[in-house]
């Protein structure tokens, strides 16, 4: 069995096994690490942009200040504001693509076509994902897992099995993805019944006892 890049097969089953644990845990319990890993991914524009403006507009020294406390202050808002970095993330995302798509500029500023409809495209996709957030986390999580059981097949079993690694990482995108959207819904459920009112019930009057019988 040759393997993948040549590694040595001890390696390669090593690699492989850890892709397909990282793939399953991200595709079943994606939306519980979700925030972890938003923190690193924050963590990392942080540091990168507190670089590039620290080098910018001084020295490299004071660029490698800025991308510490980038890291820190980008780990910490990507970490707590889940819901909003990702949903910033798409919106950037299709702005992007709105840009790519349209080719050359058509004026300049806000006169700009282009750049009224990827303004537009970026709100709109922002509102949409910010609502459905959790449902995308799920499908998100659930195609990374996919793809790193599929990489991790493929490492593992070596070349000539891009067939059987793709089927996995499908397989395991489909269920991850409807284990966790059902998941999700019974917790919904559960704090939908717990935050609406509980119905007053009334005790019943207490049972007057029958006076005593006159002597005889």
């Amino acid at each position: 069995m040759a393997t993948v890049l040549g590694l040595d097969p001890t390696l390669s089953l090593v690699i492989g096994a850890v892709l397909i644990v990282l793939g399953l845990v991200m595709a079943f319990f994606g939306r519980g690490v979700w925030a972890f890993l938003m923190g690193i991914i924050g963590a990392a524009i942080g540091s990168i942009l507190g670089f590039i403006i620290g080098f910018a507009v001084g020295n490299y020294l004071l660029g490698l200040i800025l991308a510490i406390v980038g890291g820190i202050v980008g780990g910490y808002l990507f970490g707590k504001l889940v819901k909003i970095a990702l949903a910033l993330v798409m919106g950037v995302l299709a702005a992007a693509l709105v840009f790519g798509l349209m080719g050359s500029p058509t004026g300049t500023g806000l006169g700009d076509t282009r750049t009224i409809i990827a303004i537009v495209a970026f709100f709109v996709v922002f509102a949409l994902s910010y609502y459905f957030v959790e449902e995308l986390i799920a499908i998100i999580t659930s195609i990374i897992g996919g793809l790193l059981v599929a990489l991790g097949v493929y490492i593992l079993l070596g070349t000539g099995t891009s067939l059987i690694a793709g089927a996995a990482g499908l397989g395991v995108f489909v269920i991850g993805a409807v284990v966790q959207t059902i998941k999700l819904r019974r917790q919904k459920r559960i704090a939908k019944a717990m935050a609406a009112p509980q119905a007053a019930y009334a005790y019943p009057p207490p049972q007057q006892q029958a006076p005593p019988p006159p002597p005889t």
